[in-house]
């Protein structure tokens, strides 16, 4: 779908491109999720930064839109666990879109800590990462050209710097820094200008850019995935914490330095309205 936003904002234009080319991946071979997305070649340069912009954001923002029902779905169906996680579990953290809609539907907040996220759960959160892939401001990814069309000739300052955030949080994770490399490796830092570099871009388009930079930060996770090494995530401690609501109840308690009991059950109206 995101591939397909492009190709269908090429088209509006008269610009030359394929049709979306789906790459599978083996998910138990080499990778997770059984799937590099899609990839579409646009065959001639655009010369417009109107035509640059819309054509830029029209996939990240399909993609998006696409997944939300999705991820309303997923997030509205955990599968509860006990026992807390192991060594080499996976967890994967939540972008603000999914703590929102936590909100916004009553559920509670949980986290991967304690449940098994439904497989459509983990189609949106894919979706959304790679919305959030996307739209970083860099080269000729589809946030350097939203870039490129709202700040002209100074996008390579402003991409340079991100790349400059992007490796500062190393400290935390590497996530970010090794994608703004490889990014920076085959689609540069800087990108091509365009006849009209100089043209006010209009409200229209700005207010555009601006909607792409809050769906950035409603996907962005500093760390998508962790691992759990073999002593397992818990720290010890003497606190119980709870998050609760309508649809799942987690109580974690922890009563022994070395000895930490987690338990998730669903509530009444969970267990009435979980097929899954």
């Amino acid at each position: 779908i995101h591939e397909m936003g492009h190709y269908v904002a090429c088209r509006r234009y008269g610009i030359a491109a394929t049709l979306p080319y789906f790459l599978p991946l083996p998910p138990n071979v080499f990778g997770l999720f059984g799937t590099m997305g899609a990839v579409i070649r646009i065959k001639e340069p655009i010369r417009d930064k109107r035509m640059l912009l819309d054509i830029g954001a029209a996939g990240p923002l399909a993609g998006f839109v696409a997944s939300i029902p999705f991820l309303l779905y997923g997030v509205l169906h955990p599968r509860p666990t006990s026992g807390g996680t192991g060594g080499g579990t996976l967890l994967f953290d939540y972008p603000l879109a999914v703590r929102l809609l936590q909100d916004w539907t009553g559920v509670g907040r949980y986290d991967s800590t304690g449940v098994q996220e439904h497989p459509v759960f983990m189609a949106a959160w894919l979706g959304l990462l790679v919305t959030a892939l996307n739209l970083l401001p860099i080269g000729q990814l589809d946030g350097g050209h939203v870039l490129r069309a709202a700040a002209g000739r100074r996008q390579p300052l402003i991409s340079a710097i991100v790349v400059g955030l992007c490796l500062v949080s190393l400290v935390r994770s590497p996530a970010w820094a090794i994608f703004a490399m490889i990014a920076t490796l085959f689609v540069g830092i800087a990108h091509p200008p365009v006849d009209n570099d100089d043209e006010p871009l209009g409200t229209g388009r700005l207010t555009i850019a601006l909607v792409c930079a809050c769906v950035f930060l409603l996907c962005f996770t500093l760390m998508p995935i962790r691992f759990v090494d073999g002593a397992g995530s818990a720290q010890p401690g003497t606190s119980t914490t709870k998050v609760a609501g309508p649809l799942l109840t987690r109580s974690t308690s922890m009563n022994a330095p070395n000895s930490p009991v987690s338990t998730i059950t669903p509530s009444p109206r969970k267990a009435s309205t979980n097929a899954s």
